[in-house]
């Protein structure tokens, strides 16, 4: 189903979905999607899905709300779309296999969107340096590193803290001979990313050495079926 991302740099990006009809959209105790932020106006904008067409009706807002860059009354979504409401930036996805990432990152792993949630301090601060200097380094591989399509450098995808599956049924299709199914998945097991070949007969490789299960390091060249991709990550930090 089609979807907004409602980015947050403090918290993290989340997940609104969207059903056929109408979402009221504001600051208003009855918005079904609530920005809480006097930037919004109460009854902001509307955000209506009819069949496969998704559009964005700006309801007199005293910010106005813009679609990439250009205020608007009313626009049909394009998915890749940013709409700035107030204080708050929404990306649109439609409902198509592409649309399961957005720049790179697999939108199913985000949690749903929770504008009352509280979130309380962590105990971080009680750690050690040692450790906390770990974790940190820990944070930064699981945000930053990504698988990048050798065959166009533009395309990657970030595998973070949770799988990420190759094959026609995975997330990332691959090409060449006894590919389907799930044939190979990248993992976090806690410290490094992991790749672990599953296809019995698939071809799956790290720097040109068959693997069952590899864990990858920076600048590492995986191939899986006749698909390439490139390893990349921040360097290991020492403890």
């Amino acid at each position: 189903m089609p979807k907004l991302i409602v980015q947050n740099k403090e918290l993290g990006d989340s997940i609104f979905h969207l059903y056929e009809g109408e979402t009221l959209v504001g600051r208003g105790e009855d918005a079904q999607l609530l920005l809480p932020n006097v930037s919004v106006s109460r009854h902001h904008a509307r955000v209506v899905v009819q069949g496969d067409e998704v559009i964005v009706k700006d309801l007199d807002s005293r910010n106005g709300t813009a679609v990439n860059g250009t205020d608007v009354t009313e626009q049909v979504l394009e998915s890749g779309d940013e709409i700035r409401m107030g204080k708050f930036m929404l990306i649109f996805l439609g409902d198509d296999r592409a649309d399961q990432f957005h720049r790179g990152r697999f939108v199913g792993y985000m949690r749903d969107y929770q504008p009352r949630q509280t979130y309380t301090e962590d105990s971080t601060f009680a750690m050690s340096p040692v450790e906390l200097k770990r974790m940190q380094a820990q944070q930064i591989l699981i945000r930053e590193a990504r698988l990048v399509l050798q065959s166009n450098p533009a395309k990657f995808w970030h595998p973070e803290a949770r799988t990420l599956s190759m094959g026609s049924e995975g997330m990332i299709p691959v090409e060449g001979m006894f590919t389907s199914g799930i044939v190979a998945e990248v993992v976090w097991d806690g410290n490094v990313h992991k790749l672990i070949k599953h296809g019995r007969v698939v071809k799956v490789t790290v720097n040109e050495q068959g693997i069952t299960e590899q864990a990858l390091r920076p600048g590492d060249r995986i191939r899986v079926g006749n698909t390439r991709f490139r390893y990349e990550a921040p360097p290991a930090t020492e403890s």
